[in-house]
């Protein structure tokens, strides 16, 4: 199982000659949709990809109509994920908000990408790798003791 956060997740809905690392992603994520791997991560995924793809919009990277069509695809994705059980999304409980502070503290964390390692910690011993392209988030998952995968290294 790998931890794959927001990051790496959106890769798989760029161009690949725009976004690096982008077919290492299609390559996880079309294996755990045909159920040879299975991912996890923080519910907090689901908001942070669509943002993405909000900023896409408002920065013409995508138009608003392609905008709308990738937000279709994406949640029907993780849907597909969901329902196959190839994909674990984490609720965010107080608890976890909470031991986030110190993330955000110790290592200038965002909220969201504290919760993010957070999540990964909690779940350690299930995950084999940290599936991420936040340098800074990167940078504390190896400090907490995760083995880091960057699909753009």
């Amino acid at each position: 199982m790998r931890y794959i956060d927001s990051s790496a997740f959106v890769k798989y809905y760029s161009e690949e000659s725009a976004e690096k690392g982008a077919n290492i992603v299609k390559e996880i994520i079309d294996n755990a949709k045909e159920g040879r791997e299975t991912l996890i991560s923080s519910i907090l995924l689901v908001g942070e990809v669509i943002s993405a793809f909000d900023k896409w919009a408002r920065t013409g990277i995508l138009s608003k109509e392609n905008c709308t069509k990738t937000i279709a695809v994406f949640v029907n994705d993780i849907k597909e994920l969901t329902e196959k059980n190839t994909i674990v999304l984490e609720d965010v409980r107080s608890i976890g908000m909470i031991s986030a502070v110190d993330y955000i503290v110790n290592y200038h964390l965002t909220v969201n990408d504290a919760i993010h390692l957070y999540t990964a910690l909690i779940n350690k011993d299930k995950i084999e790798c940290f599936v991420s392209s936040d340098n800074n988030l990167n940078t504390a998952a190896k400090k907490s003791g995760l083995k880091v995968f960057d699909p753009e290294n």
